[in-house]
């Protein structure tokens, strides 16, 4: 059939005008295959009023390549939404890429670390309960690089996230002063609507005079923060090197902050007993012995 013309094979079979062949194909009974799937790259379709059309089609290993390509971009357009969203959490350039799975992992974190996979696990049920976290320890023992890793969880998995400090708030709304930075009351109000908000290094803003008047607007901007949030339902993480306890006796603010922490505050998870910061500085330190420095 092969050696037919179009026309004869019209008249003979009232089969349509043959698809012509590219180099990758062969022809059976006049028709296109793939040479290196052997299977078809038409499809045979004969209308309602008894009119047949021969359509090209992808073959198996065509459909399978778009596919793949399809995933692939499906993918990259996840990649980039998500670094676009992780952009708005407001996080430093340094734990943008901290994940669980990269995580070390101690005697001491261990069970930190369990509880905090399962605080992304059960997300759902996390934010429609309120569940919060107060999280705290000494200097480097990890509690910024944890919280990071649950941040970046919670965003890949589409909720909106903030990850900052109180001195970060202020700064940025002193930077309004000076350029197009954000006032409180915007700040207060995108901080009240997002699903998670993880607040880093609490206290470290309280250790100056409690007359300063940065001190003074921290303890404000701190208070308007978590009363919108608690308004709303929505769940706030804490780190402090101090214990609740500590916090509560230590600086001497305003009840209400004290009485909102402590009811967002959920879970109370301890870090204790691993200095990482000595560690990377340790490596550092062989690294430049290396060098001869």
């Amino acid at each position: 059939m092969d050696n037919l013309n179009d026309l004869t094979i019209e008249k003979m079979f009232g089969i349509p005008k043959l698809l012509p062949l590219r180099e990758d194909e062969y022809a059976v009974d006049g028709l296109p295959y793939c040479k290196k799937c052997k299977t078809a790259r038409f499809v045979d379709i004969t209308t309602s009023d008894n009119e047949r059309h021969l359509i090209r089609t992808n073959c198996d290993c065509l459909e399978a390549e778009l596919k793949k390509k399809q995933q692939q971009e499906a993918i990259e357009r996840r990649i980039a939404d998500f670094k676009k969203r992780q952009k708005l959490t407001m996080m430093g350039e340094k734990y943008l890429n901290a994940r669980f799975n990269d995580a070390i992992i101690t005697e001491n974190n261990e069970k930190a670390y369990e509880s905090a996979r399962n605080y992304v696990l059960n997300a759902k049920q996390i934010k429609e309960n309120n569940i919060g976290l107060y999280i705290y320890g000494d200097n480097s023992s990890g509690k910024t690089y944890l919280i990071a890793c649950i941040c970046n969880a919670l965003v890949e998995l589409g909720y909106s996230c903030t990850f900052t400090s109180i001195p970060k708030l202020l700064a940025e709304i002193n930077r309004k002063t000076r350029e197009n930075g954000m006032s409180q009351a915007e700040i207060v109000d995108t901080l009240s609507k997002k699903s998670f908000v993880f607040i880093d290094d609490l206290g470290k803003e309280f250790l100056g005079n409690r007359q300063d008047y940065e001190w003074v607007k921290a303890e404000k901007l701190l208070l308007e923060v978590l009363n919108a949030r608690y308004g709303n339902g929505l769940p706030t993480i804490f780190t402090s090197n101090y214990s609740f306890e500590d916090f509560a006796t230590k600086f001497g603010l305003d009840k209400a902050i004290l009485e909102r922490v402590n009811e967002m505050s959920t879970k109370v998870i301890k870090l204790e007993g691993d200095n990482f910061r000595d560690e990377a500085l340790q490596e550092k330190a062989k690294i430049a012995d290396k060098l001869g420095i």
